[in-house]
């Protein structure tokens, strides 16, 4: 019965680092989108989000300019790329100002960028 147990053990020991070996490689399968994924991947495209418990839709036009629309409010601006991601300066709406963000590709049309906010391409 110990022989059992040990074999048991080292095989448990081994599933374990199999699952973490894959997991950290799924993990650094994210990276950063480059200017040229951004262009193919986000910008001329609806972008559906969450953010602060409120539905928003966000569109990158393809002529620079920007616009989020909330249930009950919008913003519009204009939007550049920065060295790898895209900032944008909203002259209206809730949050007027400039942010810049990063993209990662999380699989199928699930993206994330850099403030956290999960998102959806609509194609």
């Amino acid at each position: 019965m110990s022989a059992f147990r040990n074999r048991m053990t080292i095989t448990g020991l081994a599933l374990c680092a199999v699952l973490v070996t894959a997991a950290s490689t799924m993990a650094a399968a994210t990276t950063t989108l480059t200017k040229e994924q951004i262009s193919q991947d986000i910008i001329g495209k609806t972008l559906d989000a969450k953010r602060m418990g409120l539905s928003v839709k966000i569109l990158y036009q393809n002529d620079g300019s920007v616009t989020m629309k909330f249930p009950f409010m919008s913003g519009s601006g204009t939007w550049s790329y920065s060295d790898n991601g895209i900032c944008m300066l909203l002259t209206s709406g809730p949050r007027k100002g400039r942010t810049c963000v990063t993209f990662e590709h999380l699989g199928g049309n699930k993206y994330r960028n850099s403030e956290g906010i999960y998102f959806t391409v609509r194609k």
